[in-house]
């Protein structure tokens, strides 16, 4: 082979390697891009907002944006407000209209609504179940909420781990004691959880008794014991939602005089709310759990 027939070779050699990197970047390189809503709540919506964006992005697997939803009930503002949530790939809601806070206008509703029916992922930050029980197709996405005992069912789980039905009307109202250092056990294995331990210590927990809903195409996920019933309650769910898939649970509090708490500090949640993103995203889930991850007997945190 002569000098210029070994030069032609090496340039398609290198012309197929820069080929080859260039699709391999795109093809690795492309984050997964969420869309938080917020813009009232009867908990710190902006510190919650800041704190979840910072435990996303410092994964560099997803890109955050932000729409804040106007905070009164005149008409000045909500006509002009339209979220594109067909931009993104997972949507995270963070407002609470609980104690007469407002509601997003119908055009938004719709749009949310075809997004997650299309095969959209949506991920409900704790107070956002809370939220719209006025909403019906929103009560379908979330499958449990904090509602009151004649709004639907609720669900507790026996010591034999099987899982209850309570009938509309049936036990109390949704409500919660004091913020523990809850012992969470699995109830199904999933991707989201696949590799956690059977139980684990999620830190600074509010435990829903009696969530309640429609609680269609609802699976449970995990579940811990409520201290004053003595009775275990669902603490993460997820719904199937046409195409589109919901992930639902009582983790993410953030209270008004709180900074930094526990709550989002847990590995626990930290890393179950990555992998969660990735699961409503794209249906596979890459976030390794952390060496560090809590056991049965202690709770992990991390600076954030």
């Amino acid at each position: 082979m002569n000098i210029k027939s070994r030069i032609c070779l090496l340039c398609i050699l290198v012309l197929s390697i820069t080929s080859f990197n260039t699709r391999a970047n795109t093809t690795y390189s492309k984050k997964i891009s969420v869309l938080i809503i917020d813009g009232y709540s009867n908990h710190d919506w902006k510190q919650t907002t800041q704190i979840v964006t910072q435990i996303l992005e410092k994964t560099t697997l997803f890109s955050v944006d932000v729409s804040t939803a106007p905070n009164t009930k005149e008409a000045s503002g909500w006509d002009t407000w339209q979220p594109h949530f067909k931009n993104y790939d997972v949507i995270i809601q963070n407002t609470n209209s609980y104690g007469g806070r407002p509601t997003w206008p119908k055009h938004v509703k719709l749009a949310l609504e075809a997004y997650v029916k299309s095969g959209g992922g949506l991920y409900i930050l704790h107070s956002a179940n809370n939220a719209f029980p006025e909403w019906e197709a929103y009560n379908d996405m979330i499958g449990l909420g904090w509602r009151n005992k004649n709004f639907g069912s609720s669900f507790i789980i026996d010591d034999a781990k099987n899982l209850i039905r309570i009938p509309k009307g049936e036990g109390y109202n949704t409500s919660h004691g004091k913020r523990i250092d809850a012992l969470i056990k699995r109830f199904t294995k999933h991707p989201i959880n696949k590799g956690y331990p059977k139980e684990w210590k999620a830190s600074d927990l509010e435990i829903y008794s009696y969530p309640r809903g429609s609680a269609k195409n609802l699976t449970v996920l995990s579940y811990s014991k409520e201290p004053k019933t003595k009775l275990n309650f669902p603490t993460e769910w997820v719904v199937n939602y046409g195409k589109g898939r919901v992930y639902n649970s009582t983790f993410g509090h953030v209270w008004t005089n709180s900074e930094y708490p526990n709550s989002m500090r847990c590995v626990a949640f930290q890393t179950t709310l990555i992998r969660a993103m990735q699961w409503l995203a794209t249906k596979q889930v890459t976030w390794k759990i952390p060496s560090n991850f809590p056991d049965k007997d202690t709770i992990s945190l991390e600076q954030i």
